[in-house]
């Protein structure tokens, strides 16, 4: 009766508001990323046809920081003051993008989104447990930790790509007022978050352990 009584209780306990808001935002979130997935697929799917031309006009995220040459002037407080922009990052357009160049990013952010579905997925699995009262489970220590060396692998992939792209681009282009330096992109918050959520993945083992013994002393 007793037990009767203390399940009915955990299935009365409603969720909190933050956990509820947590789950709709990672509701959001994932299908988002389905959505964003979808068009980098259609977009590496047309990229085999004639549908651009020769008209698509590519825009992707300069992973090389740079100096801008020129100088420019600050009026403050009634005086001139010289500055100038240093250690920017930027976009780089590819005018008049050639296909095999929107191939090779397409795969790239095709790959990437592989990564970020795979996270959202656990991560969505994840919350929907805990939205249930279901905290210390052996799935949520295997999402958590899965998450963990999915984040890894973005990591990885995102210094690998930087470096390649570093390397074959910072030889092979050149501007009149922009000095490329040899620093580059090296994504430690992914890194941090990867290692932060291994360790939370511990947290949950433990946790497990001492909710198993405890309901064995019950």
């Amino acid at each position: 009766m007793q037990d009767q009584q203390k399940f009915y209780t955990m299935e009365k306990t409603k969720t909190p508001v933050s956990i509820r808001i947590i789950y709709w935002l990672t509701e959001v979130s994932f299908w988002l990323v389905i959505l964003s997935a979808a068009f980098v697929l259609a977009f590496n799917v047309l990229a085999f046809t004639p549908f651009f031309g020769n008209d698509l006009q590519l825009h992707v995220a300069f992973p090389v920081k740079f100096n801008v040459l020129d100088k420019g002037v600050l009026e403050l407080h009634g005086k001139d003051l010289q500055v100038e922009l240093v250690e920017a990052s930027s976009k780089i357009h590819f005018i008049n993008t050639p296909m095999y160049i929107a191939r090779i990013f397409g795969t790239a952010m095709l790959l990437a989104m592989g990564f970020l579905i795979y996270i959202a997925f656990l991560f969505r699995s994840f919350i929907v447990n805990v939205k249930k009262n279901r905290v210390f489970e052996p799935s949520n220590i295997a999402y958590l930790r899965n998450i963990s060396y999915g984040l890894f692998g973005l990591w990885l992939f995102a210094v690998i790509y930087t470096r390649i792209f570093h390397r074959i681009v910072l030889h092979s282009i050149s501007f009149e007022q922009v000095e490329l330096l040899e620093d580059h992109r090296r994504f430690a918050g992914l890194l941090l978050l990867s290692l932060f959520i291994w360790v939370l993945s511990h947290v949950f083992l433990v946790g497990a352990k001492m909710k198993e013994e405890q309901d064995l002393t019950i």
